[in-house]
C-alpha cells in the first residue's frame, strides 16, 4: 500500500470508530425518563402510568 493509502485509511478508521464512542457516550448520557416522543409530559412519571395501569388491571 502506498502511503496517501494508509493515510486515508487511518483518518477513515479514526473517523469511523471516533463516530462510533462518541455515539456511545452521547448515549450513555442521555436520560431515559425524560427523551422521547412524550418526554417530560404530564402523566408520564413512573407514578401516574403504574396508577392508571393498576386500575386499569381491576377491571
Amino acid at each position: 500500500m502506498t502511503g496517501p493509502a494508509i493515510l486515508l485509511m487511518a483518518l477513515f478508521i479514526i473517523v469511523i470508530w471516533g463516530g462510533l464512542v462518541a455515539a456511545i457516550l452521547m448515549l450513555a448520557k442521555t436520560d431515559d425518563a425524560t427523551t422521547g416522543e412524550l418526554g417530560s409530559a404530564p402523566g408520564t412519571d413512573n407514578e401516574s402510568l403504574l396508577q392508571v395501569n393498576t386500575s386499569s388491571a381491576a377491571h
